[in-house]
């Protein structure tokens, strides 16, 4: 996969320390072949100047252009920095194109200094990633809503498992290659402190609230007299205040590292949790229409609130979040399971808000216990459902949108329910313009 930086000072460096060798500069002529899919590949390229396009090739051998590579992007990332070194793109030139390389074999790609520098590089390799799985996912949702627009439920199941088959080898790649990056970041920390810092993080994600990274900010903020920016960026981190006492203390030599190692850690940790419910939901696609038969294990209510907020955390950013956890809620069911309820009734919550322009959104989340069931509630501060949209709300084709409300293609309402239903639960919903509340029960373990 091909990157490109937006750090035109981090970019010149980049060059003149790695790529100004003029006898590892290249041109390759319009309609040649860089790279083939599957074939070993030893080189990190970056072209100077030109074009090429990239081919992934389906189970039928038939080529889809992926994306262009252009000036100052890097080609042949994922070989280079792979134990298997091998390119999985066929990649040609769309005009002349120059380039300049680096070979596997050079002493330098293993020392400390190398893996620090091209560490953005990788962070890069995990957000065109998640960009693809997401373009994945517009196109399963497009290929669902079609099918239920022509009103062909019936065919649905064979249909479903057909795509959903194309769509699992997709995301069983992106799967193994966010474990792989996890696997090679770790191995390249040789520094005790920092690889503790980076499995922590990467384990937990981001954990603490916006409050508590204030109030350990302003903590040291006043202790040591440092900058807000720098407190800022030391209370987000996972080290206890005993810890960050030590590193301040002992000069701060390491944070530089220690702040980006924290930052890449939350995003595989959050790349992890996209991949893991993106398998869940092509499951689920699969088995739309038959019956299911997914071994329940013991599961956290709260832990699950909490994944389908990170999934969802671009659509809610500008939106208040608070969650009255009184319970953690534990039964016996499927993670990805609630993770698609939440996720549903979340996305759908925000969505109103956002199209209606409600003023100051806020999202509130309620977990409690009562005799024998928990109770999940979700309520909007939107512009409520209408009684022609309420007799509707769960019907497999419901796709209206009225006032600004929207509930997507019209099958998340369904599933929440039929996932609600195979748990001996219920799901119901209370609407008056400005309030809506969507409310789960779930019985004990």
């Amino acid at each position: 996969m091909s990157h490109k930086f937006n750090t035109s000072r981090k970019l010149a460096e980049l060059k003149k320390d790695y790529f100004s060798d003029e006898s590892r500069k290249i041109v390759v002529r319009k309609g040649e072949t860089l790279l083939t899919e599957n074939t070993e590949n030893n080189r990190l390229y970056l072209v100077l100047e030109g074009s090429l396009m990239c081919y992934l090739k389906d189970e039928s051998g038939k080529e889809y252009k992926m994306m262009e590579s252009v000036r100052n992007m890097f080609l042949g990332v994922y070989s280079f920095f792979s134990y298997e070194q091998k390119s999985y793109l066929t990649v040609v030139a769309a005009a002349d194109t120059h380039l300049a390389y680096l070979e596997r074999t050079d002493s330098f790609v293993n020392t400390e200094k190398f893996a620090r520098d091209f560490l953005p590089v990788i962070v890069n390799e995990i957000y065109q990633r998640q960009v693809l799985t997401q373009e994945l996912n517009k196109e399963r949702q497009a290929a669902i809503k079609k099918l239920y627009e022509s009103e062909k439920i019936i065919l649905l199941g064979q249909l479903a498992a057909g795509l959903a088959h194309e769509l699992n080898n997709a995301v069983g790649i992106l799967e193994r290659n966010t474990e792989w990056l996890i696997s090679t970041l770790n191995d390249f920390l040789k520094s005790k402190d920092l690889k503790d810092v980076f499995v922590r993080a990467l384990e937990g994600g981001q954990q603490q609230s916006t409050a508590q990274v204030r109030e350990r900010r302003l903590y040291l903020e006043n202790k040591f007299s440092i900058n807000t920016k720098l407190a800022k960026q030391l209370a987000k981190t996972t080290l206890s205040i005993a810890e960050l006492e030590r590193l301040i203390e002992n000069g701060l030599d390491k944070f530089e590292d220690l702040n980006q190692i924290t930052e890449t850690a939350i995003v595989l940790h959050d790349m992890r949790v996209a991949a893991e419910h993106a398998t869940h939901v092509v499951m689920s696609v699969r088995e739309l229409g038959s019956n299911r038969n997914a071994m329940p294990v013991e599961t956290s209510l709260y832990e699950t609130v909490t994944k389908a907020l990170i999934l969802t955390k671009n659509l809610s950013k500008n939106i208040s979040i608070k969650i009255d956890k009184k319970t953690d809620g534990k039964i016996w069911a499927s993670s990805g399971d609630l993770v698609q309820v939440w996720v549903n009734l979340i996305k759908n919550a925000c969505e109103s808000m956002l199209q209606s322009g409600a003023e100051k959104p806020t999202l509130n989340i309620l977990i409690e216990e009562g005799g024998n069931e928990y109770k999940v509630v979700i309520t909007d501060n939107g512009p409520g459902i209408n009684s022609e949209m309420m007799k509707k709300i769960f019907e497999p084709n419901f796709t209206t949108k009225i006032n600004g409300l929207s509930f997507g293609l019209g099958l998340g309402l369904s599933i929440v329910k039929k996932i609600i239903d195979s748990y001996k639960g219920s799901v119901s919903f209370t609407s008056v313009p400005g309030e809506t509340s969507f409310i789960v029960l779930l019985p004990k373990l």
